[in-house]
Formats: structure tokens, sequence, C-alpha cells
């Protein structure tokens, strides 16, 4: 066989790709993370298992806690990975190339002018490049999204469940997940040049600001450090940004929650020491500050059970506190979003749970904390979780998130200028048309810029994990606008009935006169009082209802987490019982094999002791003869001396 064959039938044998490993692998890789025109789909089993192998590949066997059991893609992912066991990463790579081979015989030449050497960093592929980047304040057209434009030597890696805030002009990356791997980098946007700056906690140098106080001389980076992290919440303080919370590595985990605060002049850490009760360690949770307090709500703990609870970090006496509340809170959640509001007031929507997705919109008074479900209009948003929220203004944004089945598409607003006095309202934003776009994720991130009246959004994961920046500008929202507006003072109950009855005193006094009836008319006061005492039974009737409704839905919820977990109990008992049939099987076999052998052996000790037998025998006449022998010789030599010496 000639060279010229050898190489063709290579190439057949490899769709045409004569790299050598790991390059092949790596140009495998980049072909499904960017497949060209022409391309065939891949099937989700097929990209599952391709996920399992890459991460086996370049992160090696799996060790990632398993992911709570609502979250179906996760799990699938973690169980795909896991059955891998300690597959050799050249292995996986090998397997990889196949797969795809098998699905698609001539991938690499569908690649073009593949060049290996640019393809070694496949984070940078997401984000297109401009020798002239712009700012944010340049960016249109309004009301919808926009990929921005960004420069930078370096990038972020793709993420989710990472946590971004805005401090002076700049937006501030911290952590995330990025498969499977926890991450505690710190990145900076500069949103004047849209431009990614990393720090000393991302491989590059000491941010621009004032230097740590210690000197120049001083070793980047400054302990302690925070620990990669997932899940967490990051919110601006002072001159910080305070990280709370997260999912860990089993070394990093902690009992209590931990509050870590960024000095964003010098870049260095430090760790909150508050008193009081904390909370447990939480991921999936959200943080807000309200005034001087921090207020932390839902989340998971370090065992995936879920909180319903409300902790308070007092950030000026620095002590925690979990207050009582009155009214019914919301359920046991994660992945959920918050928002503050006129000083007052904490609106909590959507999350999830074991069995289940939310849609409720509930809101906490942190003036007598008392919570409520608001008087909405307008159509509320489909259940989800994992999704993302900004505040502008006067308006809730909210986008990305899923439902166990697909990810959301549409992106809302909650109109909270009325709350407190009147009805929030719901309205319908915009529908994101790609179903594989960047916003239509879960764990991305949405922040808001009142400066520039936008909402930038980054990271999440969809099948993929995204590092692109989006941007979206409302166009009711102009530049300037300070987040949470002041709202006026919620009325007392009593006034509040008075007030509708003062409205509706009017209507009956233009209404057409009725034909007198035979009684005759009751004072004005004790109509008043009547009047006050239907819409009192009216309220009543409406709170008992909606209490029973919460009373039914927990049921329902309770229900059907009992249900997932006896599920899941079923499925492990099945396991373990196939798991023993299987070993009582290879026992059985093993001992029929062994009652064979002995049998076999058994058989052979007989034979052998009836040869033995024989042996024997054959000694004992052996002896005979022997004797008979030397008895003859004895008498042949008597005979002969006898007859000399005769």
């Amino acid at each position: 066989m000639t060279a010229e064959t050898m190489q063709a039938s290579a190439q057949s044998s490899t769709g045409g790709c004569t790299l050598p490993y790991p390059e092949r692998f790596k140009a495998a890789v980049h072909y499904i993370s960017n497949p060209p025109a022409g391309s065939k789909p891949v099937s989700d089993d097929t990209r599952l298992l391709l996920y399992a192998l890459n991460q086996q590949a370049t992160i090696g066997p799996c060790k990632e806690t398993k992911p709570w059991g609502w979250n179906v893609v996760e799990t699938a992912k973690w169980q795909t990975w896991s059955q891998l066991g300690n597959m050799s990463a050249v292995e996986a790579m090998r397997l990889y190339v196949r797969e795809l081979e098998e699905n698609e015989p001539d991938w690499y030449a569908k690649l073009g002018d593949y060049n290996p050497s640019v393809a070694e960093e496949p984070v940078e592929v997401e984000e297109s490049q401009t020798n002239q980047p712009t700012g944010i304040a340049a960016i249109g057209p309004r009301d919808e999204w926009v990929q921005a434009e960004v420069s930078g030597a370096r990038k972020p890696p793709p993420r989710y469940e990472h946590a971004m805030a805005a401090v002076d002009g700049k937006l501030l990356l911290v952590g995330g997940n990025c498969g499977g791997r926890y991450l505690n980098d710190v990145w900076i946007l500069d949103l004047s040049s849209l431009e990614w700056v990393p720090t000393m906690y991302s491989g590059g140098k000491q941010a621009p600001g004032p230097p740590p106080s210690s000197g120049p001389d001083t070793p980047p980076p400054p302990q302690p450090t925070l620990p990669p992290s997932a899940g967490h919440a990051v919110v601006p303080w002072a001159s910080s940004l305070l990280a709370v919370g997260g999912l860990t590595k089993a070394k990093h985990k902690s009992d209590e929650l931990v509050v870590h605060s960024l000095e964003t002049r010098a870049m260095a850490w430090s760790l909150l020491e508050p008193s009081g009760t904390p909370p447990p360690q939480l991921g999936g949770h959200t943080a807000t500050i309200i005034g001087s307090c921090l207020y932390v709500f839902g989340g998971e703990d370090n065992s995936r059970r879920l909180s319903d609870e409300l902790f308070v970090l007092d950030l000026e006496s620095m002590v925690w506190s979990k207050p009582e509340t009155k009214g019914r809170k919301p359920s046991p959640r994660c992945a959920h979003v918050a928002a503050g509001f006129g000083g007052r007031y904490l609106l909590i929507f959507g999350g999830g749970s074991v069995a289940h997705c939310y849609q409720d919109l509930h809101v906490l008074d942190v003036e007598d904390m008392s919570w409520s479900v608001p008087a909405a209009a307008g159509q509320a948003p489909s259940p989800r979780a994992g999704h993302a929220a900004a505040m502008l203004g006067n308006m809730w944004y909210i986008a990305g998130g899923g439902n166990n089945t697909t990810g959301c598409r549409d992106m809302v607003a909650l109109d909270v200028s009325e709350l407190g006095v009147g009805t929030v309202k719901w309205s319908f934003v915009t529908k994101i048309s790609d179903k594989r776009s960047p916003i239509v994720t879960e764990g991305l991130s949405l922040t808001a810029v009142p400066e520039e009246g936008a909402i930038v959004a980054f990271g999440g994961y969809n099948g993929k994990y995204h590092n692109a920046v989006h941007v979206f500008k409302p166009a009711g929202a102009e530049q300037g606008q300070e987040r949470g507006l002041p709202a006026p003072p919620a009325k007392s109950p009593l006034k509040e009935a008075e007030h509708v009855a003062a409205e509706r005193a009017p209507q009956k006094a233009q209404m057409p006169k009725r034909e007198e009836e035979p009684e005759a008319k009751q004072p004005p006061g004790e109509e008043r009082r009547e009047e006050e005492s239907r819409v009192a039974k009216l309220e009543a009737a409406c709170k008992e209802a909606e209490d029973m409704a919460r009373e039914a839905a927990a049921a329902r919820e309770s229900a059907a987490h009992e249900l997932a977990l006896m599920r899941r109990q079923l499925v492990s008992a099945q396991n373990a019982l196939a798991e023993t049939e299987r070993g009582l099987e290879e026992a059985r076999a093993s001992l029929g094999e062994e009652q064979s052998k002995n049998f076999k052996l058994e058989v052979e000790v007989a034979e052998l002791r009836q040869k033995l037998g024989q042996m024997e025998e054959l000694e004992k006449e052996l002896e005979h003869l022997r004797r008979q022998a030397q008895e003859a010789k004895e008498k042949k030599g008597s005979g002969l001396w006898g007859y000399i010496a005769g």
C-alpha cells in the first residue's frame, strides 16, 4: 500500500481529519459548539453523551454533587458523566470523535478554513471582535436585545449561576459555574468602552484604583479570597461589593452563611464577621438591600433542602436577625428573583421547588414585616425558575429561566409605581425569536444601568454555556432614572375602606332613582355602615379564599414532594433489588461451575483410587513372583554345591 493510499484510508476513517490528538478532539468540539452550514442536527441523546465525554476529557471523572431532582437537564448530564467512571482523558477524546464521525462522517471537511491555533481557546468564539468598541450609550435600537461588541485581550469564560452588579459606571462579574467547575474570578466590564478588564483574581493585574495601604510590595491577591462559588448573590454597599453565600465544594462548605466584602477601589477581599444568629449556608437565594439592611430569602442549604425563611443583616450594627413575619409567606423555593422598592417593599417572584416552578408574586412590607399578595392587573408570566430580573425606575423587568420543559422566551415587566396604594400591572415586553439565544437561558444575570436607561445581560446556560454581553434599552426608560423611587405610604385598612365607600357614594347619587318602596329609607349613617360591613365581609371572603387556595397549593406541593421522594426511593430500591438479583444469579452460576468442578474432581479421585487398588494388587503379585524367583534361585544353588561336595 502506497503512502497516498494509506493517507486516503486514514482520512476516510476519520472524516477527512488528519490532525493528531488532542487537536482532532478540539476540532470536533469546535464543530459541535459552532456547527457550520449544512451540518446534520445532533440528537439530544448524542449531545448529552458528547457533553459527558467532553467533561471527562477536559476535567476528569465526575466529582460533582448530584443536582436537585427538579433540574432535569443538570441531573441527566450529571448521570451521564458519572457513568463514565475513571475513563482516561485520551479514551474520552477518542470516543468523542468516534461518536461525531458516526453521526456525520464528513464533519471535518465541513469546517472549512479551520485553524487549530485560533480555536485553542473556545471561549473567544462566543462574542464578536471589534477594533473600535463603542460604549453602552451608543447601543440601539430600543425595545430589543442587542449583542454588544466588546473588546479586551481576555474575556471571562462562559458560565451561569454567577453574580453581577453595577459600581461606578462598571459592571463587576463574580464567580459562577462553568462546566461543573465553580469559579471565584472577578472581572470588570467598563461600560464607557465596553472592554473586559481582568483583575488579580482572574489572572490580570491590579485593577485601577488606589493601591492597598500596606504599600506597593503587597503580594497579590490579598487574603482571604472568595472561595469558588455558584448560586451566590452580590450587592453594592458603600464602596464595597458584598458576596453573600453560594454553593461551594466540600472543602469550602460552612454551616453558616458567609458574607465576603470586596473593596472595589483596592480590589481587596475581606470576611465579614457579624454577630447574632446567621442563616445556614445557602445557594440559589436572593439578597436585597433596603435601607441599611440586607434581606436574605429562600435558597437551598448544603443538604439541598429548600428554605422559606427570611433573615436580615443590619449592615450598620453587623447583627443577624430572623424577624417574625405576618401573613402567609412564600413557599420554600430557590432560583427565584427579588427586588427592593420605595425603601419599604421586598418583591419575590417565581422560583422552583422539587416538583414545581412558580409564577406567584409576593411582597414584604419591611415596616410591619407583613407578607401579602398584591392585586395585579395584566397576564401574569408563566411559571419559571433560574430567571433574572432588574429594576429600572418603576419597572421590574424579568427575562430567561425555564420550567423543567423548555426555556422561557418572553420578557415581561411589572409596573410597581402604585405598589402599596393601588394595583401593580404585568405587561409583555418582547419575545426572543431564537430559542438558542443567550437570553433564553437559566442562571443568567440582568443588571440595571439607570444612568443609561439600560439593562445588561450576561452568561447563562441552555445546553451551552454563554459569555456574551447583551443590552436592552426599554423605550419608556429615560437616562438617569433612579432605582426604587419612594412609593407613597400605604393607607390603613380603615382609611382604605372609607376611601372605597366615599368613591362609591357619588356613583350611587348619579344612578337613576328607583320607584319608592314601602319601607322607609335608612339614615345615611346606617347605610354607610352597611356598605362598610359589606366591603369588610367581601374582603374577608376574598382573604379566606386566598388562604384556602394557598393551603391547597401547599398541600399539593407537599404531596408532590413526598411523591417525588417515594419515587426516588422506589427507583433506588428497584436498582438495589436488580443489583442483588444480578449478584444472586452470578453467585448461582459460580456455584454451578464449582459444583461441576467438584463432581469432576470426585470422579477423578474415584478413578485414581481404583487405579491405586489395582497397583496394590500388581505389587502383591510382583512380590509373590520375586519370592518364587528367590526360592528357585536358592534351590538351584544348594543342589549344585551338594553335588560338588558329595
